[in-house]
């Protein structure tokens, strides 16, 4: 899976790690070992956000500016930021606006030095500078508990966990469960909608014995965070629905591509990855069945883009993420340009749901004529922002005037935004 292009990022990285930037000769050094034109390494470099070509300042403090943190008070925040450290010079502290951090349910939200952090305050926003600026090893935010409770979890036992793969490796009737997908009707979660069924079937159809499966975890239109819940809290469903699409659709390869904004979410699925190697369900050769699928993790070097999935694919490859043209689509033509399964972190964490439980219980468990369990985020003016699990076709109304404990302050429900805003 690796090659030169690939190992572009680890290379940057490892460098700014070093440096704290990119310094001109290290990635002229870094041209010539890998053999990588300097053109292109720069060209990588300075399209995405996280790679600084300059000496960065001491401290960087990036301030959401979508939003909900905006209804939230973060343009004071930044504003009493900037106030307060000016007089030290912007090479010592540089307070920026920033697209959504993906904490739209802990506005207002800030990062420092990697380190990301929700609700937070003028007096905890100072003493988080005066650290970075001490060099002091930042704070690490509080980790939700793992819920156990939630309806979309078809395991209530851990040790049944995979079920559903285990038992597609005794029958291999990977028609079925196509099949199923499609009578449940699942739609794509990342927003287009694209039937997963159909999907599933064009990339196992399709000519060649290379295939790849790519799960899109760069979540980051500001408003949407169930992803990171599901991550979070699911992380066994959408590992094992990647599996399930790697069986099915005859890819051996995945990669789990992660926003940069995610290190909690990145480390509890790189534990299950691990855990899945050391159980025999991911590897060579499955729980000795003689099929192979592995799975890598890809951390997303920045930049909104990326969640288009032909940018995405792009930057797995070592390129700018910049949008192919369509068609040709991933089904044909996606990662390496061979015959690619790219689906969202709630597509997958669906079709376990659909295989243990079947099509019937999917389909009843929607409301008003819709079908399954649907994530939602609400976030903004409301009592109880957060994340929450129901009947797919729930009116919005219930959901934000119910379950988010409607506008804060007693104020009326003028408006809302679908999505990102």
């Amino acid at each position: 899976m690796k090659s030169p292009r690939t190992e572009i990022f680890d290379e940057l990285r490892a460098i700014q790690e070093r440096y704290g930037y990119l310094p001109a000769d290290q990635l002229r050094a870094m041209s010539e070992r890998m053999d990588v034109p300097l053109y292109r390494i720069h060209g990588v470099a300075s399209f995405y956000p996280h790679f600084h070509l300059k000496p960065p300042p001491k401290a960087i403090v990036y301030v959401c500016s979508d939003m909900s943190c905006h209804c939230n008070g973060a343009d004071e925040l930044r504003e009493g930021l900037v106030q307060r450290f000016q007089s030290l010079g912007e090479n010592q502290v540089t307070v920026k606006p920033v697209s959504c951090l993906g904490q739209c349910d802990g506005a207002p939200a800030i990062a420092i030095k990697e380190h990301y952090y929700r609700n937070v305050t003028s007096a905890q926003a100072e003493a988080l500078v005066l650290t970075a600026l001490g060099g002091q090893s930042m704070p690490e935010m509080p980790v939700d508990a793992t819920r156990t409770d939630l309806a979309a979890d078809p395991y209530k036992d851990p040790k049944q966990r995979y079920g559903a793969v285990r038992e597609l490796l005794k029958t291999r009737d990977y028609d079925n469960v196509i099949a199923q997908l499609k009578a449940a009707d699942l739609p794509g979660m990342g927003g287009a909608g694209f039937r997963t069924g159909l999907k599933w079937d064009l990339v196992r159809k399709a000519p060649g014995d290379v295939k790849y499966v790519v799960c899109n975890a760069d979540e980051s239109e500001p408003g949407t965070i169930k992803d990171r819940f599901i991550m979070h809290h699911l992380p066994h469903l959408v590992v094992e629905g990647m599996i399930l699409a790697g069986l099915v659709t005859g890819a051996k390869q995945g990669v789990f591509y992660i926003r940069h904004e995610y290190p909690v979410q990145e480390h509890i699925i790189e534990h299950e990855i691990e855990r899945c190697y050391k159980e025999g369900l991911l590897g060579d050769n499955i729980l000795g069945s003689g099929l192979t699928f592995h799975l890598e993790m890809f951390v997303s070097p920045g930049g909104y883009i990326c969640g288009e999935e032909s940018a995405l694919i792009e930057a797995i490859e070592g390129k700018r993420g910049e949008p192919r043209n369509k068609p040709p689509f991933p089904v044909n033509e996606g990662l390496w340009h061979k015959p690619t399964a790219l689906n969202n972190v709630e597509t997958f964490a669906n079709v376990p749901q659909i295989l243990m439980n079947g099509v019937d219980w999917f389909k009843a468990q929607g409301v008003n004529g819709a079908a399954g369990l649907k994530f939602v985020g609400v976030s903004g003016d409301v009592v109880n922002p957060g994340i929450f699990l129901v009947p797919m076709g729930t009116p919005a109304s219930d959901v934000i005037l119910g379950l988010a404990g409607g506008i804060r302050d007693g104020k009326r429900f003028k408006a809302w935004a679908p999505s990102g805003p």
